[in-house]
């Protein structure tokens, strides 16, 4: 029998990688967005005639739970990925976004009885780890004082409480750092960085280890949790943790690949973390119309984090299909070649 799969945040990087790869395996696929949101109506646009009968176009508020319930039935499977990414907006919009948000959701599924419900979290919602620290799916979760990972840590206490309560059968997955084709944040603002022929760094002590995981790679991962029986009422850990490339090496391989010559400059933590702070409050202020990085952004590049993702290859037998230099390589392909089209 043919299922159906909910995809919040239809048109987000990971939302349109689920939403093709459900397609490929034959779900038919009820794709959610803002309905202002101009690249949902472009990725729609951009799919094959022959994929168009399996598709059901979805334009809706996650925050407005009366625009959810029609949607969500007749639905076996929730994947939501929807959430508020930007580091300046109000506090209020993150709330109202990522946690009210995932629970109207949450409420609609549990009242249509789905099968499956899978949230797409965030590796942050452990925190800046402890000294020597291995952040397993054990570690509490720990604020960052930053609005996106601490609405995402309260998205992920709603979704745990409705499986707690047996209202719904939930997985949780936590990503690293997201790349590949179809990204249109991460990795055009470090080419826009390194096209400048600088780039920073300000780690505090030693250089680390970013934890990157290629779009197919998590959206593999997905799925698999989505069909295991044994992921009911599981989290997993998503990423690479053998990526084994730091921030200056991954922007100079960038570089390389891109034939610029980069500086890169060592700059003090404290430092930077002054200057995202006051470029965030003069944005949200309107006295400036970009800033150059985020609190956000400097915790994130600053500290020492180090992850296992033991738990995914033993329960899902899944691992890392893409090297992080193969990946990085293909990525910048698409976006110097094929950036205006679907990845």
């Amino acid at each position: 029998m043919e299922k159906t799969a909910l995809v919040t945040g239809a048109a987000g990087f990971v939302g349109q990688a689920l939403v093709l790869r459900l397609l490929d395996l034959g779900f038919k696929v009820k794709a959610l967005d803002l309905p202002e949101n101009p690249v949902f109506a472009k990725f729609i646009d951009s799919l094959p005639a022959s994929r168009l009968p399996s598709i059901t176009v979805c334009p809706a508020d996650i925050t407005d739970p009366n625009s959810l319930k029609k949607i969500v039935s007749g639905v076996s499977y929730v994947f939501h990925t929807a959430a508020l990414l930007n580091s300046v907006a109000p506090r209020s919009t993150f709330e109202s976004v990522n946690v009210q948000g995932t629970k109207n959701i949450c409420n609609a599924a549990s009242e249509a009885d789905v099968e499956r419900f899978i949230l797409v979290s965030t590796s942050d919602v452990f925190g800046i780890p402890k000294s020597s620290e291995v952040i397993t799916e054990e570690t509490e979760y720990r604020s960052w004082g930053e609005p996106y990972a601490d609405t995402k840590i309260e998205a992920c206490k709603i979704v745990k409480s409705f499986e707690k309560r047996g209202l719904l059968n939930t997985t949780i997955i936590y990503p690293g750092w997201v790349y590949g084709p179809g990204d249109r944040q991460f990795f055009p603002a470090v080419i826009e960085m390194i096209k400048d022929k600088h780039a920073f760094i300000w780690h505090k002590s030693k250089p680390y280890c970013v934890d990157l995981i290629y779009i197919n790679d998590l959206v593999s991962a997905i799925i698999a949790a989505a069909e295991s029986p044994a992921a009911i009422g599981e989290d997993y850990l998503i990423l690479d943790d053998n990526t084994e490339i730091t921030p200056e090496q991954f922007f100079r391989h960038i570089a390389a690949q891109l034939s610029i010559t980069l500086r890169v400059h060592k700059l003090p933590y404290p430092l930077m973390f002054a200057v995202a702070w006051v470029g965030q409050h003069l944005k949200q202020r309107g006295i400036i119309k970009n800033m150059l990085l985020s609190t956000t952004d400097v915790k994130a590049f600053g500290n020492n984090f180090e992850f296992s993702n033991k738990k995914a290859r033993e329960a899902l037998k899944w691992a890392p299909s893409v090297s992080a230099k193969e990946g990085i390589n293909i990525a910048l392909d698409w976006q110097q070649h094929r950036h205006n089209s679907p990845a």
